[in-house]
This record gives C-alpha cells, sequence and structure tokens, in this order.
C-alpha cells in the first residue's frame, strides 16, 4: 500500500488504515506541525478507527498542539531529538505512567529510555509530569488513556514531517515494532512526496497571485515556445491570435534577443528543462491610454476609471480602497458598477475583457 498508492492527500488515509491492520491496532493516527514563531498548528491529521468524525480529532489535536510550548511532550517538533528520528518506538499507555509512575517507553531501565528519547534521565520525571498536566485531557477525549502506542518521527534530516502512531490496549510485540521500523522509510517517502505536493499546491496559487499583480500580460513559457501559464491579460492577448506575439515568445525562448516589449526571464529548476517568464512591458504604457478609451466607451465615472486602473494591475477590493482613502465596500459597489457596464460577470472576466478591447 505505501509504495502503490498514488501520492496525493486522499492516498494518505488508506495508508494508515493500511497500517492499522497489519499492526492490528485499535486506532491509527497521523499529524504535522507548523511550528510557528509563536505557536504551534496541526498543518494536517488522519486518523482510523475513532468512534468520532475526523474532525473532532483534528480538534482535539489541534486544541493541544496550539496549546503547548516548548519543551514539547516526549520531543521537539521543531527540531526532533536526533535520537527519535524515524525510529519506531514503543510507550506506555497514559494511566500507566501517570497512576504507576512507569517510565513512558516498555521493558527499559532510566538510562536506555533516556538514551532513546534522546533526553537526560533527571528530565523524564519533569517531562512525564508535564504530559499528564497538558495531555491528560485529549487522551482521555479520544479515549486513548489506557492505550499502549507505537509511534514513529517522520522526519527529513532535522524536520519534522508527520507523528505517525498506532494505539490499542495490549502492548504490542517486538515483531510488530520492527515491521513499523521496517516501514517507517517507505513512510517517510510518502510523507515527503506529500509535502511536495502541498508545497507546489501552494506556490502555484502564489504564482498566479503574483503573476496577476503585474498588471501587464505575462506568460510562463518552455523552451520551445508553448505557453505553459498565462495570466488574464496574457490570456486576452493569446485569444487574439496574434502571429506576432507567438513568434516574439518563441524566439525569446530560444534566446533571440527580442525587438518589442517583451521581456524573458529564465527560470531554472532542477530536474526540468529551462522555462522562461515573459512579460510585456508594453502593456502598463498602453493601458492608461486603453481606460481612458474604455471609459468613454463604457460611460464611467473618474471613480470607476481609477478603480478599473488598480483591478486590471490585480489589485485586491482592500487594496485599492487603502490606494483610493475609501471603504472598502465603497470600492465594492464600484466593481459591482463596472461589471455591470463592461457586461461581464467576474474581475478576470473584466480583465480579459479590457485587454481584448482595441
Amino acid at each position: 500500500m505505501l509504495v502503490e498508492a498514488e501520492p496525493g492527500t486522499e492516498s494518505l488515509p488508506p495508508v494508515l488504515g493500511a497500517l492499522r491492520e497489519a499492526l492490528r491496532a485499535e486506532r491509527a493516527v497521523a499529524y504535522g506541525v507548523d511550528v510557528g514563531p509563536e505557536r504551534y498548528h496541526a498543518s494536517y491529521s488522519y486518523c482510523a478507527g475513532f468512534p468520532f468524525p475526523a474532525a473532532t480529532v483534528h480538534a482535539a489535536i489541534e486544541g493541544q498542539v496550539s496549546a503547548w510550548g516548548d519543551p514539547w511532550g516526549w520531543f521537539n517538533p521543531a527540531r526532533p531529538e536526533p535520537a527519535q528520528r524515524n525510529r519506531a518506538l514503543h510507550f506506555r499507555s497514559l494511566v500507566e505512567t501517570e497512576a504507576a509512575q512507569q517510565l513512558p517507553l516498555h521493558d527499559l531501565s532510566a538510562s536506555e529510555v533516556g538514551r532513546r528519547l534522546g533526553m537526560s534521565e533527571d528530565s523524564l520525571e519533569s517531562t512525564r509530569e508535564r504530559i499528564s498536566a497538558r495531555a491528560g485531557a485529549m487522551f482521555r477525549q479520544l479515549g486513548v488513556e489506557n492505550m499502549q502506542w507505537l509511534r514513529t518521527l517522520v522526519c527529513e534530516g532535522p524536520v519534522l514531517l508527520g507523528w505517525v502512531g498506532l494505539a490499542r490496549a495490549e502492548p504490542f510485540t517486538e515483531r510488530e515494532q520492527r515491521l513499523l521500523q521496517a516501514l517507517t522509510p517507505a513512510l517517510q517517502r510518502r510523507l515527503t512526496m506529500e509535502t511536495r505536493l502541498r508545497e507546489s499546491g501552494l506556490m502555484s496559487t502564489a504564482l498566479q497571485v503574483a503573476m496577476e499583480a503585474l498588471g501587464r500580460a505575462a506568460w510562463i513559457v518552455s523552451s520551445s515556445g508553448r505557453v505553459v501559464h498565462a495570466n488574464n491579460a496574457g490570456k486576452a492577448r493569446l485569444e487574439r491570435h496574434d502571429p506576432e506575439l507567438m513568434e516574439a515568445l518563441r524566439r525569446g525562448a530560444q534566446g533571440i534577443p527580442c525587438s518589442g516589449p517583451l521581456t524573458m526571464t529564465p527560470l531554472v529548476t532542477t530536474g526540468l528543462p529551462p522555462h522562461y517568464l515573459a512579460i510585456d512591458t508594453g502593456t502598463a504604457s498602453s493601458a492608461a491610454a486603453r481606460v481612458q478609451a474604455l471609459s468613454a466607451r463604457w460611460s464611467l465615472t473618474a471613480r470607476e476609471s481609477e478603480v478599473l486602473t488598480h483591478i486590471i494591475q490585480g489589485e485586491t477590493n482592500k487594496s485599492i480602497a487603502g490606494r483610493l482613502g475609501c471603504a472598502e465596500r465603497t470600492v465594492e459597489v464600484h466593481v459591482t458598477h463596472l461589471l455591470s457596464k463592461a457586461q461581464v460577470e467576474s474581475r478576470s472576466a473584466l480583465i480579459a475583457r479590457f485587454f481584448q478591447s482595441s
């Protein structure tokens, strides 16, 4: 399952379910920690075997994660102890460590527990008391206070990719601990892929926002001249089927100097052929004249013309309000009037209409 499942957020729940079945666990949990400068947050969480909705489990984890500070339970999420990274460890139940004040790991001396957790013997008792005080409520809320835990901190170097744990009433066997240890490298590869996918999705969104904010026609072009992505202004230019533009993009991607107002910036990504960010620097200079012409054609007020100027530069209503010194609600009214006068239904359609108009 770890090898065959396609990467993506939807693949983690079945992987966790397969782990739970393979290790004969009653519960299974995986979560990540977003380490902020002031607070921590659960960046994701998945669970299996709980008699609650996944949202309830996530809320409990988030509440506990965001409430904790340093030091963090038996590990430091900002930089997990080297001894615990990618290491399967067998923990006693919360009730056992509370009532009998036993060491957290099964059948080991204090010195060995400290070695495996990367902690001093002197800190074990104070850490146990802190966990009991801070985490006890969450364990009881989720009904796992009497369960033994087999968990691994899946890391890439010093970075925590995910906390993965299995729980049940009976202690886990040495064979099951060895099995989780053997599966941890596959978990590491899986969570590394998931992390990269989440980051690439975020970067893709950021790229789109940044390209719109240019206020000019822009394209991402492959080395062959193929347009991979374009902002709304760029799409509008492409829809006009301008052969000179396509030829300029093709020549620019091949390293041939462009004679027109087109700049080509190389984008270098490991493992990919060269791509280029192409920007029509002439768009901005012609935009003012186009705003003036369309203001007359669409019967815009002076304020609506100002708002249109900022919209085609990719600015938000809040940003426009700040520039014009008015309320955001006032800008929303102007935008509504603009959409109506331009006979379009969205900001992106308005931008496209603007650049398509001659």
